[in-house]
């Protein structure tokens, strides 16, 4: 099994990914942080946009988490960059219309 740190903001308008200049992912989450609710939707998101299964094993009351996953690391940071990159554009695509 594979592990990654992420950063999670809550209580957000849409889903969606970044990755910061540190090079740590940050990602955007609908559910409000209740009863486990935004935990569940960051796992769902996660396999829905990389195709791999996701389990927070650390930080679940917490926006810091560790999540784990069975694919190589590179791997699937490659598929979180993709996803990533392509919301930048999309932004930045909006913001000049």
């Amino acid at each position: 099994m594979s592990q990654l740190r992420i950063k999670v903001k809550p209580s957000s308008n849409k889903n969606k990914i970044v990755k910061m200049e540190n090079g740590t992912f940050k990602i955007w989450i609908k559910s409000a942080p209740e009863k486990g609710k935004a935990n569940k939707e960051l796992e769902k998101y996660l396999k829905k946009i990389t195709g791999v299964p996701v389990k927070i094993v650390s930080g679940l009351t917490s926006e810091n988490k560790l999540i784990e996953f069975d694919i190589e690391v590179e791997k699937f940071i490659a598929k979180l960059e993709e996803l990533a990159t392509e919301a930048q554009r999309t932004q930045r695509t909006q913001r000049k219309k």
